[in-house]
C-alpha cells in the first residue's frame, strides 16, 4: 500500500491537469476484482460453532467508519474528474458510462455502509457526526421533500464526537496533530492494488476496465433477497426467545445490519429484468413490513432504492421499478 503512494499523486495529476482528456489517462490493463463496501461485509462472516456466535464475532469485526468514508470520498472525486473530462468530449458518454455506474455504486455503497454500521469508536463517532450532517446538508439543498424525509431518518441522532480541543499541555497537542493526521491520511486513500483483491478497496479512472467488469456482473438479485429473507426469519426467531444476554444482542444486531447489507444491494444495482423488478418490489414490500426493525435501516434502504432508479433511469438497458401503490 505505502510503495503505491507516489503513483496515487501522478494519477490524480494526469486527470486532473487543465488540458487532461480521457484520451491521455493512462488505462491499467491489469483485472482488479472490484467489490464495493456492501458486499465485503460478507467476507467478514466467521466460521463458528453456532450462528448466534457467527454473528456476535461478525459484528465485534466490522471496518471502520472512516475507512468507509475514505473510500466512498475517493470515488466520489473520480466521478467529479469523470463528469468534468466527459463535459469536454461528450461524444465519449456512452463508452465510460458504465466506468461511471461502477463507481457511483461504489461510492453510495461506502456511504450506506458508513451509515449502517455501529458507532465502536470516537473515530467511528466523528465520521458519523461528520458525514451525517454533509447528508442532511445535501438533502435539504437538492433533495425533495420524500428524500429530506428518508433522510432525517436514515442519519437520525447523531453521535457527539469529542471534541479536539487538546490545547493545554504539550501531550494534548500531540495527540490533537495525531488524530487530525490520522483522519486526514484515512479520509486519501491510495489505489488498491493486487494484493487486496477480493476486499473494498479504491479504484481510479486508470482501471477503467475492472470497473466495467465490476459493474457488468452485478450480483443475482434474487439470490440476495433470498438470502436476506431467510436471515430476517432467524432474527425473529432469536428474538422471539424472551429472555437474552449481550451476546445474543450482539448476534441479533449483527444479523440485522448482514440482513440490511444485502436488502440495499438489492436496492443499490438497477433492474435488468422483469424478474429483477419483481425482486426489487418484494424487497420493498419487505422493509415495509418490518415495523419493528430500526428505523434508520428502513430509511437507509429507501435511499438506496432511490439510488438504483437513478441510474436505471438513464439507460433502456435497464427497468426502472416506480414508487409503490
Amino acid at each position: 500500500m505505502k510503495t503505491k503512494a507516489s503513483k496515487t499523486k501522478s494519477s490524480k495529476t494526469k486527470t486532473s491537469r487543465p488540458n487532461a482528456t480521457l484520451g491521455t489517462i493512462a488505462r491499467d490493463a491489469n483485472q482488479y476484482l472490484v467489490t464495493d463496501d456492501l458486499a465485503g461485509l460478507e467476507q467478514l462472516v466467521p466460521d463458528a460453532p453456532s450462528e448466534r456466535e457467527q454473528f456476535a464475532i461478525f459484528r465485534a469485526q466490522l471496518p471502520a467508519l472512516l475507512d468507509l468514508r475514505g473510500r466512498g470520498q475517493a470515488h466520489t472525486i473520480a466521478v467529479a474528474q469523470l463528469i468534468k473530462l466527459l463535459s469536454k468530449e461528450p461524444h465519449l458518454v456512452e463508452a465510460w458510462i458504465d466506468v461511471a455506474n461502477a463507481l457511483t455504486i461504489l461510492t453510495n455503497s461506502a456511504h450506506l455502509a458508513l451509515m449502517l454500521l455501529p458507532v465502536r469508536s470516537d473515530d467511528d463517532a466523528w465520521t458519523r457526526e461528520d458525514f451525517g450532517r454533509h447528508l442532511l446538508n445535501r438533502a435539504r439543498a437538492h433533495g425533495d421533500r420524500d428524500e429530506l424525509a428518508a433522510t432525517r431518518r436514515a442519519v437520525g441522532k447523531l453521535p457527539k464526537a469529542p471534541t479536539l480541543n487538546l490545547l493545554r499541555d504539550p501531550e494534548g497537542v500531540m495527540k490533537m496533530i495525531t488524530t487530525m493526521a490520522r483522519r486526514a491520511a484515512a479520509l486519501n486513500p491510495p489505489p488498491s492494488g493486487h494484493d487486496e483483491a477480493g476486499r473494498p478497496g479504491v479504484y481510479t479512472l486508470q482501471q477503467a476496465e475492472s470497473l466495467e467488469a465490476f459493474f457488468d456482473a452485478s450480483p443475482d438479485l434474487g439470490e440476495l433477497f433470498d438470502q436476506a429473507r431467510a436471515l430476517v426469519m432467524r432474527i425473529d426467531g432469536w428474538q422471539a426467545d424472551g429472555v437474552r444476554d449481550e451476546a445474543d444482542d450482539a448476534a441479533i444486531e449483527g444479523a440485522q445490519i448482514l440482513a440490511y447489507a444485502r436488502l440495499m444491494r438489492v436496492a443499490l444495482w438497477p433492474a435488468r429484468s422483469d424478474a429483477d423488478v419483481t425482486t426489487k418490489i418484494a424487497a420493498r414490500n419487505l422493509v415495509a413490513a418490518r415495523d419493528t426493525d430500526p428505523d434508520r435501516f428502513r430509511a437507509l434502504w429507501e435511499l438506496a432504492f432511490g439510488q438504483g432508479e437513478t441510474i436505471a433511469g438513464q439507460s433502456d438497458r435497464f427497468r426502472r421499478v416506480g414508487k409503490a401503490d
